[in-house]
């Protein structure tokens, strides 16, 4: 987000609101109707695999970038300002 300030107003707009998306995609899901889930599904999604018993989705650039960094724990680009150790 401290990109932000670098980025052309525009773009900055379009980068927004794609967080936003992301952010809000499970609440946005489970309150529309089926065309509005998949509306969703498909700007969210290009394709999915599936097997007997498993989905595997491919998402759309840049929600495999936001996949990425969620499934590898890389929300931050710095250290949280309170990096104390959690109580046990």
């Amino acid at each position: 987000m401290d990109d932000l300030g670098r980025v052309e107003p525009a773009r900055a707009l379009d980068l927004a609101k794609i967080l936003e998306l992301a952010n809000k995609a499970y609440f946005l899901y489970v309150s529309v109707d089926t065309f509005g889930r998949a509306k969703l599904l498909r700007t969210v999604l290009s394709n999915c695999r599936i097997d007997a018993a498993n989905l595997y989705p491919t998402y759309r650039k840049p929600f495999e970038l936001i996949q990425g960094a969620a499934e590898k724990g890389e929300w931050y680009a710095r250290r949280d300002s309170n990096s104390r150790p959690l109580a046990s």
